[in-house]
């Protein structure tokens, strides 16, 4: 008896360890457009290194003193860069350590997928490799970083609870709640993620049993839900995170906004297999989105339709659970962006980690290892591909901003007709970390409740470059900005569009996607 256990054992060891093997190589290709180049072409990263660059360098800079400061301590929430770059720029560059937070980032969310896969379904299969495919989604594009990382905990905490979730004691009850803040600091739309993935999970357990929601799955709901009391204690009474939920403006009928709002979700949802697989999805000409989007339900339909792929039942509850607040979470608020769009990677993913091929289908293990190795490969390529198109560009902007004398004032306008841009639009930020500029679009977040702050003379000052065009859908006008700012970037926009944004400038460079502008002759 005792050698068939150990054979078992062995058995199961060995899968684990072949598991193992190829995620790790598979990580490792997905990670090469990151480091491949200098400049990845992530469209937050540049503000976010200046507010890092702020935080670390503050104390002994004069010139950023000048402009910015350092809030006073408090409780909240999307804050997970500015504790664990801080802590790896004390040995390697700020770049490079902010590279190493994004892989972090990566690999946080990838296993946690792997790691709530296994759990639901109780092993490993080839099939969970292909959370890898969803590492270069729309979320990296715009550097939701620390979304991606509250996530990746997130899915973690939610694999751990549904394995100990028989075990009813205090010390669990204490992990579970110091699991809760540790996700709501990383991000507060990764801790709404666990906690529509544990009452989901809730709900079909009691479906798995085979009776109906009863007293019995209100006490167990209840019983999950007491983890959160500590977390929504400290949101309601401690936090400055919290936002304030503004609704949508609609000029119409109730009827037409429903409408409006049913042909938003449909595009969006017709959009999202692109926005979780391709980071320039957004980019897509809208026929190769439909097209992409129909061979991804055309192959998951025949998969279920032919008895190849299952999904767990709790992972039904979970997925359905989630997209029934994604059709109702409103596209803003709470003081952020595509508040409803970066749930739909996650839904993804929770879907994915559910899927299972079943037992007596023949479909073989290999095809599957060779379908997700070959797409990741694909996928990776095609992002170093673009990586590399405008890491010149990048390299180009950043060069030339030195030419700014240190301390100066510098305003960032957009000219885009369509709300895209060529290369990020903050590279600008570059002068912040070589410079020590004051910069009118530095991402300091009203509602962030620590680190880095405009002065109190300089936020208005700020306000009156960037929120302007945001509140009238032109760009602020030059006549103003040149008296109070030294320089203007120019972002997007053709030659004679920039030209006629300021005839008489001073041009110190001009780049296709950004134009410097001197206002005054002796700085």
């Amino acid at each position: 008896m005792a050698p068939d256990i150990l054979q078992t054992h062995h058995k199961s060891t060995l899968a684990t360890m072949h598991f193992m093997y190829w995620f790790i190589a598979l990580f490792a290709i997905t990670q090469i457009p990151l480091y491949w180049v200098q400049y990845p072409d992530i469209h937050d990263l540049p503000s976010h290194l200046a507010r890092l660059h702020i935080l670390m360098h503050l104390p002994e800079s004069e010139a950023l003193q000048r402009y910015y400061t350092l809030r006073d301590w408090q409780f909240g929430t999307n804050l997970a860069m500015e504790v664990v770059v801080p802590i790896l720029a004390r040995w390697m560059d700020l770049l490079f350590a902010f590279k190493i937070f994004i892989s972090l980032a990566t690999l946080l969310m990838t296993t946690g997928a792997v790691a709530l896969g296994r759990v639901v379904n109780g092993r490993f299969s080839y099939l969970l490799l292909g959370v890898l495919l969803f590492t270069q989604n729309f979320l990296f594009f715009y550097g939701l970083l620390n979304y991606i990382f509250g996530l990746g905990v997130a899915f973690w905490l939610l694999a751990t609870w549904v394995h100990v979730r028989n075990r009813h004691s205090l010390y669990c009850w204490i992990g579970f709640s110091l699991g809760c803040i540790v996700v709501y600091f990383c991000h507060l739309g990764a801790f709404g993620v666990y906690a529509v993935g544990v009452f989901g999970y809730e709900l079909g357990h009691a479906r798995i049993l085979g009776g109906p929601i009863n007293q019995s799955t209100l006490k167990a709901l209840l019983r999950s839900s007491m983890q959160f009391i500590p977390v929504i204690s400290l949101h309601l009474l401690a936090s400055t995170s919290s936002g304030n939920y503004v609704p949508p403006h609609f000029d119409g009928s109730w009827l037409q906004f429903l409408y409006a709002w049913i042909i938003y979700k449909a595009a969006r949802l017709v959009a999202s297999p692109a926005l979780c697989f391709l980071e320039y999805a957004g980019s897509m000409p809208p026929m190769a989105m439909i097209a992409f989007t129909t061979a991804c339900l055309l192959l998951f339909y025949i998969g279920f339709r032919e008895r190849v792929l299952k999904l767990a039942v709790p992972s039904r509850w979970m997925v359905g659970a989630l997209a029934i607040v994604w059709f109702f979470l409103p596209p803003a608020g709470f003081g952020s962006m595509m508040l409803d769009t970066r749930l739909i990677p996650a839904l993804y993913l929770l879907l994915w980690s559910g899927l299972k091929i079943r037992e007596h289908s023949k479909l073989s293990p290999n095809l599957v290892l060779g379908l997700i190795v070959t797409t990741v490969i694909i996928i990776s390529a095609l992002t170093t591909r673009e990586y590399l198109s405008r890491d010149d560009e990048y390299r180009h902007v950043r060069s030339a901003l030195t030419k700014i004398p240190e301390g100066s004032k510098v305003a960032t306008v957009s000219l885009s007709e369509n709300g895209s841009w060529p290369i990020s639009p903050h590279t600008g930020a570059w002068s912040v970390v070589d410079r020590s500029v004051f910069l009118s679009s530095l991402y300091v977040w009203p509602i962030v409740p620590v680190w880095v702050a405009y002065r109190t003379p300089y936020d208005s000052l700020a306000k009156l470059a960037r929120l302007e065009g945001a509140e009238t859908a032109t760009a602020p006008a030059y006549e103003n900005l040149k008296t109070v700012y030294d320089y203007v970037l120019i972002v997007s926009g053709s030659k004679t569009r920039r030209t006629e944004y300021a005839p008489n400038a001073k041009i110190i460079f001009d780049l296709p996607s950004f134009r410097l502008l001197q206002t005054k002759l002796d700085p």
